[in-house]
Order: structure tokens, then C-alpha cells, then sequence
């Protein structure tokens, strides 16, 4: 979901609900359990959807690189998603739970606009926060106990949290760089032509062809059309906020490509011992 740049100027705040009158008696009591048993229906089917697209998305993984790997790989996107949905929260930005899709990977949608990039740029960098570090969790298990195919799971969600970081919406990088500049977002489309060269995947080009045409419309609004004024405060970003997202942007990557050079390494001396 893209911002739509509405900002609420000072004094235009909305205005609290009234205070809900409580039910009396027992047909209250019977309103009260009838929307309690709703709201634990639409819990239950919430994580239905999540858990059953999780199980879909291992079982379809496991016929190509088996159940170990693929419930793995999937744990670790969950473990991404939920990094989102936990800033999320704590930015105070409703979301829904977490879809899974095969080959494309798991998304969770915005029930409404950031404030601005700032406030989007922190919703964007606790994904691939959550992710590196439950990859680097799986890197050390995977030493610990001398298991190849955890190694296998750390390297591959280094590479999937990487991709996320190039600075193109909607990839997180991209919304992240969006509290650094926009223009940012050029040298992400240079990343992504490379990330071409780097994957030869027919599923991973399809990926990339997709960000590509979501990316295309908001760059164009944002970089080459007359800006109004929704969009300046959009993107009005204290200059040291713009320098402490840049420094967490860089540290973030570094750590990310210390983890798949690491696990990369241990994964070809495993190969050769066995």
C-alpha cells in the first residue's frame, strides 16, 4: 500500500470517539459473548490464513529442496514479516497478519498511510532487522550442531533480505531510502539490472519484473513530476534523522552480506567434507 501523502496539519487532529455505553443485564451479557465469539472467529481465521499459507508455501518448497529446508526458509520469512508487523505496532500503523506466496515470499498490507517517510522508513527497516538477525541465529546453529542444511537456511535469507534492501520501492530499501532521498531510488534500479545478472532464476526475474512495474509509477510521481505541497512534507526529513537512517541503512547491509559471505564460506567446506 503506497502513501497517498495526506498529511493532517496541526489543530486538525481527529477527534476522540465518545465513550461506549456498557450493555446492562442479560441481553447485554448475550451481546457482550456474541461479539467476543466474533472477534475470536476473526482472530482464528486471521491466523488460519497465515498458518495455512505457511504450510502451503513449506510443502510446495519441499518437493524442490525438502521439508527441512523449506520449513526452515519459511520460518525465517515469517520471522521477516513479523519484524514489519512488530514496528508496525509500534508505530501505531494497523496491518494485516502475514500472507505467504510461492516464489514471491510473504506480504503484509498497511490499513493506513504512513505520516510520513520517516515513519515509513522505521516500518520498512524492521523487516530485514528481524531477518538478519534470525539469520544469524540459524548461522549459529547451524555451526553448533554441524547441520548443512541450516547453513543453507542462513545463506539463503541473507540473499532474500539483501534483495529487500536495494533502495527501489516497494522493496523495504526502498522505503527505508525514502527518508534519505528519493533519488536514491536511481541506484536502485541499477541494483536491480545486476540482481538480473545475479539470479538466473526464472522466478527471481519474474520478482524483479514486478517490483519494477510497482515501482515505476511512484518514482515517477515522486522524481520527475511537479511536487505539491502534501509531498514536501511527505519527505521533509531532519537532516540528522536523514544521517541516522543512512548509518542504520549501511550497517544493516554490511551485516547482511558479513552473514552470506560467512555462511557461504562454511557452506563450501561442508560441500567438500562430504
Amino acid at each position: 500500500m503506497e502513501p497517498n501523502f495526506q498529511v493532517l496539519p496541526p489543530g486538525q487532529q481527529p477527534q476522540p470517539p465518545p465513550p461506549k455505553t456498557s450493555p446492562q443485564g442479560i441481553f447485554g451479557w448475550l451481546i457482550a459473548g456474541a461479539i467476543a465469539v466474533g472477534k475470536f472467529g476473526l482472530l482464528l481465521l486471521k491466523s488460519l490464513k497465515t498458518v495455512g499459507s505457511m504450510f502451503l508455501m513449506i510443502w510446495i518448497y519441499s518437493w524442490a529442496f525438502g521439508w527441512p529446508f523449506a520449513a526452515g526458509f519459511v520460518f525465517l520469512i515469517f520471522v521477516h514479516e513479523m519484524g514489519h508487523v512488530i514496528a508496525a505496532k509500534w508505530l501505531g500503523i494497523p496491518v494485516s497478519a502475514p500472507v505467504f506466496i510461492p516464489f514471491m515470499g510473504a506480504a503484509i498490507m498497511m490499513k493506513q498511510n504512513p505520516r510520513d517517510a520517516w515513519t515509513e522508513a522505521w516500518m520498512a527497516y524492521g523487516g530485514p532487522l528481524a531477518g538478519c538477525i534470525g539469520s544469524w541465529i540459524c548461522w549459529y546453529a547451524a555451526i553448533r550442531f554441524h547441520t548443512t542444511w541450516l547453513m543453507a537456511v542462513a545463506s539463503a535469507s541473507f540473499v532474500i533480505n539483501l534483495f529487500n534492501m536495494i533502495p527501489v520501492p516497494p522493496l523495504d530499501g526502498g522505503r527505508i531510502c525514502a527518508a534519505v532521498s528519493p533519488w536514491f531510488w536511481l541506484i536502485g534500479l541499477l541494483l536491480l539490472g545486476a540482481a538480473i545478472l545475479y539470479f538466473h532464476a526464472i522466478s527471481s526475474i519474474f520478482i524483479i519484473i514486478i517490483v519494477l512495474i510497482v515501482a515505476f509509477p511512484r518514482m515517477k510521481q515522486t522524481l520527475f513530476s511537479t511536487p505539491t505541497e502534501e509531498m514536501r512534507r511527505y519527505y521533509s526529513t531532519h537532516i540528522s534523522n536523514r544521517l541516522i537512517m543512512a548509518l542504520m541503512y549501511v550497517g544493516l547491509i554490511a551485516a547482511l552480506l558479513l552473514g552470506y559471505w560467512d555462511a557461504s564460506q562454511h557452506l563450501s567446506y561442508l560441500w567438500e567434507d562430504s
